[in-house]
């Protein structure tokens, strides 16, 4: 036998055997991998329907304002709670309720701060210690976007208002890979704009010299309840 046939019969082993043998094998495990995925996937989709609660140290509720036509001041919630009732699969049917403590309000200085909780200029806090949000309708605006309408309720006044909501995220917790307290925990976020007149809730200490507009931002992190089981009989 010459060398060249060698040659030939040798890459002809190489290109004709092993690569097909490999390609084969490549091909099953990505298959493997593609439906391991996609059963994840649903998996995950089919478990993040519920309701949600509000994760107290990762939400906010942020109110805005411009002082004297110089600069826009702004004070933080720092006590938010609620629940969430939310559908992936059907989101215009998603309901919230939000309850704010007032007492809880931060501008960064004390006596401010005081003063809007503790007299009647502002939030009359003993007698209406709580804000609180109720949904009445969803209208989506784009994939990952909508309208919430609802009641907000300020110093015992309640007015409808409308929230810009944005949907930012909904899964698998993204730390649960290295922290195990939050491997099966199911979390959701959410990002939501509105604005509105402080005057039609009664508080109209200052106006026009600090604004009647309060711009109303609110960034939230969700955790999705564990269903409830029965009892056996």
């Amino acid at each position: 036998m010459k060398p060249a046939a060698v040659s030939r019969y040798r890459r002809r082993t190489v290109y004709e055997v092993y690569l097909p043998m490999q390609r084969s094998v490549i091909s099953r495990m990505t298959g493997v991998s593609t439906g391991l995925i996609l059963a994840a996937a649903l998996a995950a989709t089919d478990a993040a329907a519920g309701t949600f609660t509000f994760d107290k140290s990762h939400t906010e509720v942020r109110a805005s304002w411009d002082h004297l036509g110089l600069s826009r001041q702004s004070a933080r919630f720092n006590d938010v709670s609620g629940r969430l009732d939310f559908d992936p699969e059907n989101p215009e049917a998603a309901r919230a309720e939000v309850t704010i403590k007032v007492a809880s309000v931060s501008t960064g200085v004390a006596a401010l701060d005081n003063h809007l909780t503790r007299t009647k200029d502002y939030f009359d806090a003993s007698a209406h210690p709580m804000i609180t949000f109720r949904s009445e309708g969803v209208r989506l605006t784009g994939d990952k976007s909508a309208e919430m309408s609802g009641a907000l309720t300020i110093n015992g006044i309640t007015k409808p208002v409308t929230l810009g909501v944005v949907w930012n995220y909904l899964g698998p917790h993204p730390l649960g890979t290295v922290n195990p307290t939050l491997k099966d925990v199911t979390v959701a976020g959410f990002s939501a704009r509105t604005q509105i007149l402080r005057s039609e809730w009664g508080i109209a200490r200052t106006i026009p010299l600090v604004s009647d507009e309060i711009r109303i931002s609110i960034e939230a992190e969700l955790q999705l309840e564990p269903l409830q089981t029965g009892s056996a009989n």
